[in-house]
């Protein structure tokens, strides 16, 4: 069960880095121009800054699940 949900949270991790990441440079250029940005069909009327850093958190989520899948395969048994 250790190993299933360390898996888990590795894969759940990189994929919210992934999704940051390809969202970013797929909609940085319209935010940048200051052109109304659309994420998955929705217009979304968030500033530069204010994307950037909601990507950004999304992306520091990502890594605390990995460190934490990490930190479950290495933790020994007692």
């Amino acid at each position: 069960m250790k190993i299933a949900s360390a898996a888990l949270r590795l894969i759940c991790g990189l994929a919210l880095i992934i999704l940051a990441f390809g969202t970013y440079r797929r909609v940085g250029a319209q935010a940048a121009a200051d052109q109304p940005i659309q994420i998955a069909g929705v217009t979304i009327g968030a500033s530069a800054g204010q994307l950037e850093f909601a990507l950004f958190v999304v992306g520091l989520i990502g890594v605390f699940l990995m460190v934490l899948g990490i930190v479950t395969l290495v933790k020994k048994q007692p």
